[in-house]
């Protein structure tokens, strides 16, 4: 049975998808238990299945077609890319591209799991650029023909697989990924696993060039697939207190307007809606003081006074990155949060729903929430031309692949 990558299950899904059945990928994928036993136990499990014939895997190569059918802010959007072995680049190759950094503490427990199972548990995600949608027109014909499976998950969103065994169609998505370079689109710290993987495989001697440590499970997208929805990743800052000079500080770069409204999800959603209203700028971000339990509506007051506060060094593309704009011109100016405290983790959480940064104010665990407008795919792109990092987690790739549709073992 299939289900959610690790980094979006909270404490309560993951108990009601391992007591939803034995067999339930969340066995591998969140590996539970203490310490080490944790990944000998999803060792245990994945072997056990091909043992019992739960897994079975095919005799030939092949791609494999994946749709999904979810409902996004009440449109349903239909979404296909196919998944394949992916192989390995380094960045500075530049065909395979990173666009966001990664934390130390998720890396550390996939390449554990990894290590352990010496499988692909779950996918990464990744953009090519296919200029005459060749592609497109391959998986909408495989998606006229009965899948090998579907499913729906607990959101109820709807997953459908097909196997793509014929060579002719296999040519067509091997000439359109072959013709662009991949932009990682999720999935950051299980790409820089496979990576430590196959460098500790090589440390221990040769690795063929066609050997599986050399390759990623990885599901193919068009980067301008209609179904392609990235959604924004709200930050919630904790803090002890506020510098008693914050908003006249913030308000030196921004136009900073009060919410006359009580404080709640109602409010919150009319102030996202101004937030929206900006989408291609300039940078307007919601702030909500949860402490205080008040909102504001900020707007850069100009583009070169944003500029002129970023760093020198950064590309036309960075500097128009509303995630970048908050870390460079509020988080760590203001708060003392730089990329460094970003990358361990601890001040700063994410979520993509307005009312889940509402809901923090009855719970006292967050001093501020900032809205902000979700990354384009075209910025996404961007960024990665220039060799550049967005930020942790500035995307939220939804709805997200599920774990369980296809493992890439890396043994026999």
């Amino acid at each position: 049975m299939i289900a959610p990558p690790y980094d979006v299950v909270g404490a309560d899904d993951e108990a009601a998808l391992l007591a939803r059945s034995p067999h339930n990928a969340a066995h591998l994928e969140l590996a539970p238990g203490d310490e080490a036993a944790r990944f000998e136990a999803a060792a245990e499990a994945l072997d056990a299945w091909r043992r019992d014939g739960v897994l079975v895997r095919d005799e030939q190569p092949a791609f494999y077609a994946y749709e999904q059918r979810a409902d996004i802010l009440g449109e349903t959007h239909t979404r296909r890319c196919f998944f394949a072995a992916l192989r390995l680049h380094r960045t500075e190759e530049g065909i395979v591209r990173p666009h966001e950094a990664t934390m130390s503490g998720p890396r550390e427990m996939r390449l554990r799991l990894q290590r352990a199972t010496r499988t692909n548990i779950s996918p990464i995600f990744a953009t090519y650029v296919d200029g005459q949608h060749r592609s497109r027109g391959v998986l909408g014909a495989i998606a006229e023909s009965t899948p090998l499976f579907e499913a729906d998950d607990a959101l109820g969103d709807r997953h459908r697989l097909w196997r793509i065994d014929d060579g002719a169609q296999q040519q067509v998505l091997v000439e359109a990924v072959g013709a662009s370079n991949v932009t990682i689109a999720d999935g950051h710290h299980r790409y820089a696993t496979a990576l430590a993987y196959l460098d500790e495989r090589l440390a221990e001697g040769s690795v063929s060039d066609d050997a599986p440590e050399r390759y990623v499970l990885c599901g193919l997208i068009e980067e301008d697939e209609p179904g392609l929805v990235v959604l924004p990743n709200h930050r919630l800052v904790r803090a002890d207190g506020l510098p008693g000079d914050f908003f006249e500080r913030l308000g030196q770069l921004y136009d900073v307007q009060a919410v006359d409204a009580t404080f709640g999800v109602e409010a919150a959603l009319r102030l996202w809606q101004g937030v929206q209203a900006n989408a291609h700028g300039p940078s307007t971000f919601g702030v909500l003081d949860l402490a205080q339990r008040q909102m504001y509506l900020a707007t850069a007051r100009s583009q070169d006074a944003i500029d002129a506060a970023m760093p020198s060094q950064l590309s036309e593309a960075s500097k128009r990155l509303d995630a970048l704009v908050l870390t460079e011109t509020i988080l760590h100016p203001l708060l003392g949060i730089d990329p460094d405290a970003l990358a361990h983790g601890g001040r700063v959480d994410f979520t993509p729903k307005v009312d889940a940064a509402v809901a923090e104010a009855e719970r006292g665990e967050f001093r501020l929430a900032f809205l902000l407008n979700p990354t384009r795919p075209e910025q996404i792109r961007a960024v990665a031309d220039a060799g550049e990092l967005m930020p942790q987690k500035t995307t939220f790739f939804y709805p997200k692949l599920a774990t369980g549709m296809v493992f890439n073992p890396l043994a026999d």
